[in-house]
């Protein structure tokens, strides 16, 4: 995957250099930068992961030269909003309240939600044993919303910017549980910090707590939405997608 002209403009960001938020021929890429295995820097520095890769090979399918921009997913929607970012690729399920703020593209892989705790503990169904339970789940995110209206008082809830905080209060035993996308739980259980823990609740999909998830832009942009979906029917088709799969995950999450 050729990235060097991402890697170059984010060099340039990073270093405080000028460069214009909506240059003629720059589109602006909301991605995270420190939630693996999406978005984060590897040991050389280097800015790597799901969403970067997939947010290079659609620009490359577009023909378009991008500029990729770090930002926190609570700042997501509204970037996108108030036109600071084209659009964003995160892991942003679309649901009815969304799309009564942005628009959205054709999926670009599958979501669903889980909780993780000290591996052993099995959560029912019905979820009544998170009752009295400290809960980490990351700021603006759907699981946030669902643990306030399903349970209100009945949980701690503690908002953390990004997932890598939010597994760190659990590895640190600040939190009994964090809520989170299920695909967001794979890189911290699978390293030293998450030995001793486990994924302990079935795949949750209702409430909006799973779904499709797909590239939000602001309303009203439907060149560049069409443009957007081309260039996802490019790298499903062409196998790029699949391949970018297969360096983060075990198994197809489109």
């Amino acid at each position: 995957m050729k990235r060097y002209l991402l890697a170059l403009l984010l060099a340039m960001i990073l270093s405080g250099a000028d460069v214009p938020v909506h240059a003629a021929d720059v589109l602006v890429v909301a991605i995270n930068n420190n939630d693996k295995p999406f978005g984060y820097f590897n040991d050389e520095g280097e800015l790597t992961g799901f969403t970067v890769d997939l947010a290079g090979a659609l620009c490359q399918a577009m023909h378009r030269d991008c500029r990729l921009q770090p930002a926190l997913f609570a700042d997501f929607l509204p970037g996108v909003i108030d036109g600071r970012y084209d659009f964003v690729v995160g892991n942003v399920v679309r649901t009815a309240e969304r799309e009564k703020q942005v628009d959205f593209t054709n999926r670009l892989w599958r979501s669903s939600s889980s909780f993780v705790g000290k591996a052993g503990l099995v959560l029912d169904p019905e979820l009544a044993a998170v009752k009295g339970k400290t809960i980490a789940v990351q700021k603006g995110a759907i699981q946030e919303k669902y643990l306030r209206e399903s349970f209100g008082d009945a949980v701690a809830i503690k908002t953390y910017p990004t997932n890598t905080e939010r597994n760190a209060a659990l590895a640190d035993g600040k939190a009994d549980l964090t809520f989170g996308s299920t695909v967001s739980h794979f890189a911290f259980l699978t390293s030293d910090s998450g030995k001793g823990f486990d994924i302990v609740s079935g795949p949750l999909f209702d409430h909006g707590l799973g779904g499709d998830v797909a590239i939000p832009l602001r309303k009203g942009r439907d060149d560049l939405r069409k443009r957007l979906n081309q260039a996802i029917d490019t790298i499903l088709r062409d196998g790029t997608f699949a391949r970018i799969n297969n360096t983060y995950f075990k198994a197809d999450v489109f």
